[in-house]
């Protein structure tokens, strides 16, 4: 063989190399660490109903892997940011037990799974998932301790006392997942944005040290992790600006910024967007509550300090080898343009389709498109063949997407810059 034809032997093989997929993908063992968007939050709680179409279970389902998860009964369980905390009462109204089990084989038979594979916790913190374990008594004044207790430390704080509590990373890692994704992050941005205050958000460094430890803490185990980056809550419906709030509550715009004194960049919350409708129904306009409205200058500033944090986790993806889901920028393009689904635009306004009525956590078609990109990138990482979820046939079961804006032809809403 002469020289040139090794050498293009060579370059052949190296390009075929470089086309294969990184490794072929085992979603064998399917663990989720996140917060209240893993876990299938909507509608101010999480319940049996939102977590069986959360977009990890639904992503699950297509890949055709077990995926446990620690079902709640209505009307849920969750802290609601945004409004007071409430005295923690378990049972509450209509609950028995709180957390169920689905019958495996004799549908009389129920008993506990003694593992879950979703380990998302509403509330749930990046710090958190590294620190913060269950703890007894199960049930604690400390409502998010509470919800910590039900969903990873159940029924091990009921067994005996040599049971280990784990925290979310170690419960993790104990799975030995062979695929793990990570959702963490859009609490800390949401409470940044729902208080108006910037500073709480982590400081870059420190909050790229604790994403660092969970990565490469399940990395270590020769798991292909999957991390997410954080919306922005500005994207989300928990935001409205005077002229889409407008067209919302049917009044004219002029007239809204005269009533309550606002300025066309600013952005009203969801609170404020009931208040003022509350109003409108009685005809009595009033001051509105202190934070109800945030202005584009401390908008812009939540959302600088989240894209620093963003930056932190795509720097530790790129060194740990993590694939990245691009979550900010799915939020984006809702906020931006909308998301066609079933002949439908589904926008990022609210009542537009994508969120449930809290305005922060998508309803259950949200979900499903959420998880059809990710199974997408799935396939593009590793060569995949996942098929992706029947968006349709979710739409006809989803009542969020059956919300009607006021003004809207056709079902069709339009998306809002």
């Amino acid at each position: 063989m002469t020289t040139l034809t090794t050498a293009v032997v060579l370059a052949l093989a190296a390009s075929a190399v470089e086309a294969q997929p990184a490794s072929k993908l085992d979603a064998t063992t399917f663990v989720v660490l996140g917060e209240g968007l893993a876990a299938g939050m909507a509608n101010f709680g999480l319940s049996q109903t939102v977590q069986a179409k959360s977009f990890p279970a639904q992503m699950a389902q297509q890949m055709q892997t077990a995926f446990p998860q620690p079902l709640v009964q209505g009307p849920g369980i969750g802290i609601v940011l945004g409004y007071p905390s409430l005295p923690v009462r378990v049972p509450t109204y209509r609950q028995t037990r709180v957390r169920i089990f689905p019958a495996q084989t004799n549908p009389n038979d129920e008993h506990p799974t003694l593992f879950v594979f979703n380990l998302a916790v509403p509330g749930m913190t990046v710090t958190d998932s590294i620190q913060r374990r269950p703890s007894l008594p199960l049930i604690q004044k400390d409502g998010q301790q509470t919800t910590l207790n039900l969903i990873l430390g159940f029924p091990a704080l009921i067994l005996s006392k040599q049971v280990p509590l784990w925290t979310q990373l170690e419960y993790g890692e104990a799975m030995f997942p062979t695929l793990a994704l990570v959702e963490l992050g859009y609490y800390e941005a949401l409470e940044a944005a729902v208080y108006q205050d910037p500073t709480r958000l982590p400081d870059p460094a420190s909050f790229g040290t604790a994403y660092g430890a969970i990565v490469q803490g399940l990395s270590s185990l020769q798991a292909q992790v999957v991390v997410c980056t954080i919306p922005d809550p500005m994207d989300t419906a928990l935001f409205t600006s005077p002229e889409a709030a407008a067209h919302l509550l049917r009044v004219p715009v002029s007239t809204l910024i005269s009533e309550y004194n606002l300025k066309t960049d600013d952005l009203l919350t969801r609170n404020a967007l009931y208040a003022i409708g509350n109003q409108a129904i009685r005809k009595q306009p009033q001051p509105l509550a202190a934070g109800s409205v945030m202005s584009a200058s401390l908008a812009s500033q939540i959302s600088g300090r989240l894209n620093a944090l963003n930056a932190q986790i795509n720097a530790i993806a790129g060194r740990s080898g993590a694939v990245v889901y691009d979550l900010h920028a799915l939020f984006h393009r809702v906020r931006v343009a909308g998301i066609a689904a079933g002949g439908r635009i589904l926008t990022a306004d609210y009542l537009g389709g994508f969120y449930t009525l809290d305005g922060i956590y998508p309803g259950t078609t949200g979900h499903a498109l959420l998880a059809n990109e990710v199974l997408a990138l799935l396939n593009s990482t590793y060569g995949g063949s996942f098929p992706a979820v029947d968006v349709n046939t979710v739409m006809s079961h989803d009542p969020v997407v059956q919300y009607r804006a006021a003004g809207s032809e056709a079902g069709v809403e339009r998306g809002r810059n």
